[in-house]
């Protein structure tokens, strides 16, 4: 079992892979990161770093349409760096030259302030035979009198920006370019590392454009003093004409319900954890694909000696520790490991055996009841299906009429006849009686020899338990007229039967050993059955019922009452009687 299931760990493991590989796969992982996002306390933002917003109040204090003279641009920096601002940074790409004086006069800002760095932009521009990438910088007289960086945001495939924009060799992003200019140190990332953000969007300290543009009236004192200033559109429309959309993009914090950033704060974001040296971390894909088969191994044999009730929790379980630990990872350590994909493994798993559970169960019905048919009744057959933990010893109290039959000169006719023959007779004989009792809901207990014990009301309770009794003895008796002339033409023996029938309290249920135990009825009512069969021989008679049956019984059956006899085991008589036919010959037949 072991085996089996450490094979089909594999195969789930693997399942699990491919899985991942897709682009739904993809984008359900993608969403653990989300969710976590919703569970991960805001980080406190860098002090060191402001956002001048260029946002609607600020439209309406300057009363001018975008874009803006570069002029105006130049006060903010000539005021910035009064103010003692350590790196000044614009996300806004001055990509085309505007009057000369404008330019002129924000070039001058930039060289006087030397701690300026400008946004290039990178433009994929895709043909049907090629993929062009352009690198989109500051015109000439702005880069020669600043630094640059690129501060193009990567979107995933649910427009969500997760990760840092990938840059070539020459290249230096935005964010990276004004974090190394501030603190004086050159950094790294690996291509698997994405954005840790303090926070949803509004985190970190924020003013108006034309507030920074005369801080004394606005602003605290020293306000700006040795903080990275970063300055950019915060506005929920682009304000440019032919922009496809405004500079604001789909953060993690879609679970909030407020997911919506602007790029410049995207930018903090990342100038952030530049200076903490804080990322997220992704797990390495091949070891991502261990663990995928690690966890499909582990979800397979968490299900061995399956049950629904307790591996269900289990695998609830170990899902919700899986989970707990990679969000502990998450956290405190911003290494982000499969997360919402490893359902899929103890799902998978959960149903897969389950299934093959269910499968083998019902094989194994199947061929309980195919073996076991021959034996029991439909009855006890169907309750022993249906009800599998009550197939254990012991029993309880029940009324129910017991039948014994027994084969007139059974021993001296056996004398005469060779084995086989006798073998022959004894199963053509038993399969027609037993047909009788199934017939009429009857459970056939064991062939004692020749003989025959059945009983009714047991183990499924049926109100006419005596009456069907007392109907499949009649027909017993009417069977053995016709199969006797079968058996005449067969060179068989003519036989006669006796029967005696018994209704009392008994106790019905699995009697023997642990290992070995059968069905039956026990009790002072079945031996009195027994004894009224063979009663049979004295009083000559057929079939023989006691007055407990014949009171159950009495307005559907024709007797001859033969009054009190003395039977084997009892101290009092008992009264008997001689079921001769039943009256109601409809219901009887059916």
């Amino acid at each position: 079992m072991f085996k089996k299931n450490f094979f089909i760990g594999l195969i789930i493991g693997c399942i699990t892979i491919v899985f991942s590989l897709l682009p739904i796969g993809e984008l359900i992982e993608l969403k653990g990161y989300d969710l976590f996002h919703l569970f991960k306390p805001s980080q406190k933002p860098p002090t060191d770093i402001v956002i001048v917003a260029i946002d609607e109040p600020s439209f309406a204090e300057t009363g001018r349409q975008w874009p803006w003279p570069r002029s105006i641009h130049a006060q903010l920096t000539d005021v910035l760096k009064r103010e003692g601002a350590s790196v000044i940074g614009f996300d806004i790409v001055f990509a085309e030259p505007s009057g000369i004086a404008e330019d002129t006069a924000f070039a001058d800002s930039l060289r006087q302030a030397g701690n300026v760095c400008l946004a290039s932009e990178i433009e994929i521009i895709e043909r049907k035979r090629y993929l062009q990438r352009i690198l989109v910088e500051p015109v000439p007289l702005f880069k020669e009198n600043s630094f640059t960086g690129v501060v193009n945001v990567l979107k995933d495939s649910d427009t969500v920006v997760r990760k840092f924009y990938s840059t070539e060799e020459h290249e230096i992003l935005f964010a990276k370019q004004i974090a190394r200019l501030h603190i004086k140190k050159e950094f790294d990332i690996h291509k698997n590392t994405y954005i840790a953000y303090a926070g949803p969007p509004g985190s970190f300290s924020t003013v108006s454009y034309y507030q920074a543009l005369e801080p004394s009236v606005y602003l605290p004192k020293d306000f700006f003093k040795g903080k990275i200033v970063i300055v950019g559109l915060q506005l929920k429309t682009s304000p440019e004409a032919k922009a496809s959309q405004a500079d604001i993009f789909n953060t993690p914090f879609l679970f909030t319900g407020n997911s919506l950033m602007s790029g410049v704060e995207i930018q903090a974001n990342m100038a952030a954890n530049f200076l903490k040296g804080e990322f997220i971390t992704r797990l390495n894909s091949v070891f991502s694909l261990v663990l995928f088969l690690l966890l499909g191994v582990i979800s397979s044999l968490l299900q061995i000696r399956w049950r629904p009730v307790l591996h269900g929790f289990l695998s609830i379980l170990c899902v919700v520790l899986y989970l707990t630990a990679s969000y502990s990872l998450f956290r405190y350590s911003r290494i982000w490991i499969p997360t919402l994909i490893v359902v899929l493994p103890f799902s998978f798993s959960y149903i897969v055996h389950g299934a093959s559970a269910y499968i083998e169960t019902e094989k194994k019905r199947r061929e309980i009841k195919k073996a076991f048919s021959h034996y029991l009744s439909p009855a006890i057959l169907e309750s022993i299906l249906s009800n599998p933990h009550e197939l254990k010893l012991g029993g309880e109290k029940v009324e129910a009429t017991i039948l014994f039959s027994d084969i007139s000169g059974f021993t001296a006719m056996s004398e005469k006849l060779p084995p086989d023959d006798i073998a022959h007779f004894l199963n053509r004989y038993f399969d027609e009686m037993t047909k009788i009792v199934f017939q009429y809901k009857g459970t056939v207990d064991k062939f004692i020899g020749d003989g025959l014990m059945a009983f009714w009301g047991a183990p499924v309770p049926d109100p006419e338990h005596a009456l069907n009794a007392c109907r499949a003895a009649v027909k017993m008796q009417e069977r053995l007229v016709s199969l006797r002339q079968e058996m005449k033409t067969e060179y068989m023996p003519e036989i006669s039967i006796r029967i005696g029938i018994n209704t009392g309290t008994v106790i019905a249920g699995n009697m023997g050993s642990s290992e070995l135990f059968n069905y039956t009825l026990i009790g002072d009512s079945v031996n009195l059955a027994s004894r009224l069969e063979s009663a049979n021989k004295d009083t000559e008679t057929s079939i023989l019922i006691s007055k407990a049956v014949y009171e159950k019984v009495a307005a559907s059956v024709r007797v001859m009452p033969l009054g009190s006899i003395s039977v084997k085991g009892k101290t009092e008589e008992i009264q008997v009687y001689e079921l001769l036919d039943m009256i109601n010959v409809q219901k009887f037949q059916t």
